[in-house]
């Protein structure tokens, strides 16, 4: 199939804050023919995340010119944050919105290896841009689990100010931050550490959902960041509910709840205790 027929969408995490940077990043896309959804980040996580669709040829393009504006601005080694990280553009996955998805794996290899070429930035390849019997999972590629010994699919060794970075193709998931009004951190990864237990032992309220917890000193609060990624099969009410159960006699006020990124009309229904953006319904 054409790659032109193809409509996706990408979210790349990068390892930065600066609101003028997401005005300026957002200015760059929207000339470049792609509809942005989402640009938000916050001085803790020391973190930006876009959101952005269009054509695959455009949305690759526009890719290219954002790692352009942003890598100039990124040094990992001053821009400490608490989000677990392992480059400048930390990771970037691409989701099909429409057509073909074998089209799309290869043009995100493709544009994986020129993005390591024109950068001096070692690229692993994950989820379904991984190749048959390496390693693929995030949290592994990342290390933070286990030890990864496995070369990178492009490039060598660690670009000095910009690190590694992971590319890859993968399924929706819906990502999401409670953040409540306490100074005790222990309390939050509590909370993630039993989510994870639940979910590992079989819970199918939590299946594929990912818990991990944060301090975030600047903003005086702590935040429990979750991942849904098997979201047909899961709700974001229905773990919210879970979360409340287990804090159950722990004076804990929550002061928001977040949408980090896109969210489909499907999840819609089942996130009504979840807050975002109307451009942040993605079709």
């Amino acid at each position: 199939m054409d790659h032109a027929l193809n409509r996706i969408v990408a979210v790349p995490n990068w390892s930065f804050y600066d609101p003028s940077l997401c005005f300026a990043a957002n200015e760059l896309l929207e000339k470049s023919g792609v509809l942005v959804h989402y640009c938000q980040g916050d001085e803790d996580h020391q973190r930006s995340v876009i959101a952005f669709s269009g054509l695959q040829s455009d949305v690759f393009e526009s890719m290219t010119q954002l790692a352009s504006l942003l890598l100039p601005k990124i040094d990992l080694g001053l821009q400490q944050g608490v989000h677990p990280r392992v480059g400048a553009l930390d990771v970037a996955p691409f989701v099909l919105l429409e057509g073909s998805e074998p089209t799309l794996v290869l043009g995100a290899i493709s544009w994986a290896k020129e993005f390591s070429n024109q950068f001096d930035v070692p690229v692993h390849l994950y989820e379904k841009a991984a190749e048959a019997g390496n390693e693929y999972r995030l949290p592994y590629l990342r290390g933070q689990v286990g030890n990864l010994e496995q070369l990178p699919d492009f490039g060598s060794l660690a670009h000095r100010k910009w690190g590694t970075s992971i590319v890859g193709v993968r399924d929706f998931l819906l990502a999401a931050n409670l953040n409540y009004a306490i100074d005790d951190l222990s309390i939050v990864k509590d909370i993630a550490r039993e989510i994870r237990l639940m979910r590992d032992h079989g819970n199918p309220a939590l299946s594929g959902v990912r818990a991990l917890g944060f301090p975030l000193k600047v903003q005086g609060m702590t935040q429990l960041s979750l991942n849904f990624t098997d979201p047909d099969n899961t709700s974001f009410d229905s773990v919210l509910e879970i979360i409340n159960e287990l804090l159950d006699g722990w004076e804990v006020f929550m002061i928001e709840t977040e949408l980090i990124g896109i969210i489909r009309p499907s999840d819609v229904a089942k996130a009504t205790q979840l807050s975002y953006e109307p451009s942040q319904v993605v079709s």
